[in-house]
C-alpha cells in the first residue's frame, strides 16, 4: 500500500505536467479522482475516531485539512 506522501508526489506530478490534449485531459481528471480517492482511503486509516466525536487537524506541505469525525 502506498503511503500519503507518495500519493501527494503524484498528485503534484499531476500538477506540474499539464495535458496537451482533451483526452489527455480526461485521463489526468480520471488520475487525479482517483489518487483523492485513494488519499481519503489512506487518511481514514490514520484518523481512526476514538471517540464519538474528534477533531483532526492534517497538514502536509503548504496545506492543512481540519477534519472533524461524528459518529451518528
Amino acid at each position: 500500500m502506498r503511503t500519503r506522501d507518495d500519493i501527494l508526489s503524484e498528485l503534484l506530478e499531476l500538477k506540474a505536467n499539464p495535458p496537451k490534449s482533451f483526452s489527455g485531459s480526461i485521463a489526468k481528471t480520471q488520475k487525479k479522482n482517483s489518487l483523492i480517492q485513494e488519499l481519503c482511503r489512506v487518511e481514514n486509516t490514520i484518523l481512526q475516531p476514538t471517540s464519538d466525536s474528534e477533531h483532526q487537524n492534517v497538514q502536509f506541505g503548504d496545506f492543512e485539512i481540519n477534519i472533524k469525525i461524528t459518529k451518528k
